[in-house]
């Protein structure tokens, strides 16, 4: 697929780039540096940003399976850190505190 850039008509190249701090795709005119994303990769984190800015944050229930308890990741989080069925989850333990990291 090719695009070409909007403002001076180079042909776009499909790079990695930085989007609100999270890696992404996108298109990048090698002229102009125009960059252009695809909606469905910047959406996650345009919500992300929204609830991280509002006073309620990303809430998520604890819940049982068996003998363990279980945490669910909600959609917007799983879109935006690629989190899939067999990644890695690292949990940092600190008193009052439980931070959640994805494994690269």
């Amino acid at each position: 697929m090719k695009m070409h850039c909007w403002k001076c008509e180079t042909e776009m190249r499909r790079e990695e780039d930085f989007f609100h701090g999270f890696k992404i795709m996108g298109w990048k005119c090698p002229a102009c540096k125009e960059i252009i994303y695809d909606a469905k990769d910047i959406q996650p984190i345009l919500q992300y940003n929204k609830l991280k800015g509002s006073k309620r944050g990303l809430t998520v229930t604890v819940g049982t399976l068996g003998n363990s308890k279980i945490v669910r990741i909600p959609k917007v989080a799983e879109q935006i850190y690629r989190i899939g069925k067999g990644n890695k989850l690292r949990l940092d333990l600190e008193p009052e505190r439980i931070s959640i990291r994805v494994k690269a």
